[in-house]
């Protein structure tokens, strides 16, 4: 069974990590979902638009900065890294972070695309 990680794929931004992500991810352990054909009743529309979440092989659920640990814990190439965002203060920080880029997501993206072309597909 793999993890289920919703996107929202009308993200440009949420679209290229997920890409990005899914290159990573050599043992297949991720299934993205776009957050829009959620059907079920545990999540809103809302929530799953305001951050990233993981829904884990046992049912565990993963938000935001939790989830993108979740995540780098199953792609090969980043595997070493997941320890690292366990250290003290790191959450905290990354809890931060990760809020930042997500209200930020667009702005973000139209600065990758005008200044750092050669990072995107």
């Amino acid at each position: 069974m793999k993890e289920i990680v919703f996107y929202d794929e009308q993200c440009a931004f949420c679209i290229e990590v997920k890409q990005l992500m899914m290159k990573f991810d050599k043992k297949e352990k991720l299934n993205f979902q776009p957050l829009q054909s959620y059907q079920g009743a545990y999540f809103s529309t809302k929530d799953l638009s305001r951050e990233l979440h993981v829904v884990s092989e046992s049912g565990r659920i993963y938000r935001g900065f939790y989830a993108v640990r979740q995540i780098l814990s199953h792609l090969t190439f980043w595997k070493w890294v997941t320890p690292l965002f366990y250290l003290p203060g790191i959450p905290f920080l990354g809890r931060k972070i990760y809020r930042l880029v997500a209200k930020h997501r667009g702005k973000i993206m139209r600065y990758l695309k005008k200044y750092w072309p050669f990072v995107l597909y």
